[in-house]
């Protein structure tokens, strides 16, 4: 059993015409990164959540948010925007993504979504380019055009992969982002090619700075750690310890 569930008043015919954004924590957390920083640049208000039979066992607490659930609906209305996240702090168990993606899909249908955002993160081996920064799916009757290859004739896997069939298949216009991401760590420099991406579609500009900053620090944390892989293997190599150890 999959349901939405308000903690606020809604009168649900705000999300007509809304513009529908999701992404999992698949690749990168490019997805999960993407619309976390998507909702706290945007101020949108957290109205719901979605139930499921079995729900991840685990919460958190923030100052700006409050007590959060694993996966939360917010919405907001930003010039002539009106907005809707699904931020997924968790992933369903395996044996409920299909109920919870197609839930997501006849959700979005029955109460009138414009279109559809999907975020997640691409593996960089199949860029043609270094100037390629992401590629992109069209979905059902999708009639806008983005700056950057489509994602021909290769596979997209996980809950984003079955979410955007619902999504097609019930007719919900549509696009999936596909950020080129560091494949086994959160990368919010790739986060942030999808933000800038989504503020192009919408037309309203996101500040990525923050995802910038948690960038650098990633980075130089992973420079440091290479160098000194480099200085064990050079002393491994060489018989000569060239590196202190502190416990």
């Amino acid at each position: 059993m999959v349901k939405l569930v308000y903690i606020k008043e809604i009168d649900e015919k705000i999300f007509s015409e809304t513009v529908f954004i999701t992404g999992f924590q698949g690749f990168g957390l490019v997805g999960y990164l993407t619309t976390r920083h998507i909702v706290s640049e945007l101020g949108l208000e957290k109205i719901g959540f979605i139930k499921t039979k079995y729900m991840p066992e685990i919460t958190f607490y923030t100052n700006r948010f409050g007590l959060i659930y694993p996966f939360e609906l917010y919405y907001g209305e930003v010039f002539d925007k009106k907005i809707t996240v699904l931020l997924n702090h968790s992933i369903p168990i395996k044996s409920e993504l299909t109920k919870y993606t197609e839930f997501i899909a006849e959700w979005a249908k029955s109460r009138g979504v414009s279109m559809a955002i999907l975020i997640g993160g691409l593996d960089p081996s199949i860029k043609e380019s270094n100037e390629e920064e992401y590629r992109w799916i069209p979905i059902s009757n999708y009639n806008g055009n983005l700056d950057a290859p489509i994602l021909n004739e290769r596979y997209v896997i996980g809950p984003l992969a079955l979410t955007m069939m619902f999504l097609n298949a019930r007719n919900v216009p549509g696009v999936a982002i596909f950020a080129y991401t560091e494949m086994y760590r959160p990368d919010p420099r790739a986060s942030a090619v999808a933000v800038k991406t989504v503020s192009k579609i919408l037309g309203i500009e996101i500040d990525t700075r923050k995802l910038l900053e948690e960038a650098a620090v990633i980075e130089s944390i992973e420079e440091e750690r290479r160098k000194f892989m480099r200085m064990v293997e050079e002393g491994v190599r060489t018989g000569r310890r060239n590196y202190t150890m502190h416990v």
